[in-house]
């Protein structure tokens, strides 16, 4: 981040930015210090940074600065009404309305589109020109899980900033010192986000995360003993459990997923949420037998054991196949996973990968 420091410093800023990297790595945690700093009346310097105290950052903390703006998808895609003006249309087009216009209470008017590789073709079209030659008290930061995901047009009009993931150990220790998660949670959410702060943030604020967690790991454990005439019934468990996740992908539980229609209709809302709610139980399993396979190689002094806490009960369960049989499991959950992305039938899906996990 030191780049964007040294921007904002000698005040040689981009028009246009786009932050890339994984979900929950904290792009939106990033773009809106920039943002705030960006915007600042009296920022700080050596590191540059918000001064946190005039008028435009107190309204950007208390998310009422009119002139940081925050764009979402409308439903699945964002809109060119969004941005500009169109018949019949509820809201007016944001940059209609305060483009032309230099900003009152901060020093830019900053333009926040938190899923830029959503876009629809018209949208982006329309935001060609002006990413292109902004107005100079204008800076618009797009946001994205990977390049390759949002047009060319508009990747080559931005400047590209890629966050990655922090070390594990590095983000327990941030979770326990500064944010003041207890030592054992804290090193398991960290493992859990993957070095992912936003993610391990948003799981730490939750306290329900634990318990989702735990309920998925009770599950887990009676897979590697079970015989194989339940792997039907342990895929319909795999579903339910999915359909009762809520914390661990930050909303509403949904149903149970069921399988796409054969005619290949677009999936509902209901349908997506299962999705994200049966792919979090799949990283969940993921962990697990991650931490089977660490505990059969490396017996009790393995080393990066996510689930520390369950170690003696993982310990034994590592002995009851070789590391030849995790691998295979790891391979069949990474092999669920892509599929389930892939829109395929989620009974399918679960079924198959049921069968591979309890066969020994």
């Amino acid at each position: 981040m030191r780049a964007l420091q040294r921007a904002l410093e000698s005040d040689c800023l981009a028009g246009a930015y786009l932050f890339v990297g994984a979900v929950g790595v904290g792009k939106g945690a990033v773009a809106r210090a920039f943002a705030q700093a960006a915007a600042c009346l009296e920022p700080r310097g050596e590191p540059f940074d918000a001064c946190g105290v005039c008028d435009s950052c107190r309204r950007v903390e208390a998310g009422t600065q009119p002139e940081v703006v925050t764009l979402l998808p409308a439903g699945e895609q964002m809109q060119i009404w969004q941005f500009w003006d169109r018949d019949n249309r509820p809201t007016p087009g944001v940059l209609s309305h305060t483009l032309a216009f230099a900003p009152n209470i901060g020093r830019r008017r900053v333009y926040i589109l938190e899923r830029a590789d959503t876009l629809t073709e018209s949208a982006a079209n329309s935001l060609l020109k002006v990413l292109e030659e902004p107005p100079p008290y204008a800076l618009f930061v797009l946001m994205a899980p990977h390049p390759a995901r949002v047009l060319p047009t508009i990747v080559s009009r931005c400047q590209m900033v890629r966050l990655n993931a922090v070390p594990v150990e590095t983000l327990a220790a941030y979770l326990r010192d500064t944010v003041g998660v207890e030592a054992g949670r804290a090193a398991m959410l960290a493992a859990y986000a993957e070095g992912r702060i936003g993610q391990a943030m948003q799981l730490a604020q939750n306290p329900t995360v634990g318990e989702e967690i735990a309920r998925v790991l009770d599950f887990a454990e009676t897979l590697p003993d079970a015989p194989r005439v339940r792997a039907l019934r342990s895929a319909e468990q795999m579903r339910k459990l999915a359909g009762q996740i809520k914390a661990l992908v930050g909303e509403e539980p949904a149903a149970a997923p069921e399988a796409a229609s054969e005619e290949g209709d677009a999936a509902s809302p209901k349908e997506r949420a299962g999705r994200r709610q049966l792919a979090a139980v799949f990283d969940l399993l993921t962990a697990f037998y991650r931490d089977l396979l660490a505990l059969r190689i490396g017996g009790e002094g393995a080393q990066h054991i996510v689930n520390r806490e369950r170690a003696a009960k993982l310990t034994r369960l590592a002995q009851t196949g070789g590391p030849e049989r995790w691998v295979r499991c790891l391979d069949a959950l990474l092999l669920a996973r892509r599929r389930l992305d892939a829109n395929a039938n989620v009974a399918l899906v679960t079924e198959v990968l049921a069968m591979t996990l309890i066969e020994k």
